[in-house]
């Protein structure tokens, strides 16, 4: 075989690979069932806020529009986070676009009664560059009128 064919050869085949290798860094990858890892990471959000109280964990699965700082956001979870939660379990997940809503039953422990008491959990998350982002809602600070 010549060098000059020899060399068409490679030049042909780098050519071919760095086009492989651009539309695969191109592509998007899509996520093969959105219903069950919204599923799977609503609970483990759930699962590190109230059970874990790993608040580090919880604010990285945040959507980024409005949330506060981070002591701020902390503080908030440490302030609701006054009854002890055993479990969570996901109940229902609907997914409308990019919008997902999901149930879930968390299992509290409260003072005087031998078993866990369920509570329920309604919660919304965005699917934002193909990752499912919580959508957190600070409580807020507006006083309630006098009756």
């Amino acid at each position: 075989m010549s060098m000059k064919l020899l060399k068409h050869r490679y030049l042909w085949f780098a050519l071919f690979f760095s086009l492989v290798l651009l539309l695969t860094l191109a592509c998007e990858t899509r996520m093969a069932d959105p219903k069950a890892t919204l599923e799977t990471q609503a609970e483990r959000y759930w699962t590190e806020r109230l059970v874990n109280k790993n608040y580090q964990y919880t604010y990285k699965e945040e959507a980024k529009d409005g949330l506060p700082p981070f002591e701020t956001y902390e503080k908030q979870l440490k302030a609701a986070a006054k009854i002890s939660t055993s479990s969570v379990k996901t109940k229902d997940v609907k997914i409308e676009g990019d919008n997902g809503i999901v149930t879930l039953s968390a299992v509290c422990q409260v003072a005087g009664l031998p078993k866990g008491v369920p509570l329920p959990i309604g919660d919304r998350w965005i699917l934002k560059g193909n990752k499912w982002q919580h959508h957190f809602q600070m409580k807020s600070k507006k006083k309630r009128p006098a009756r």
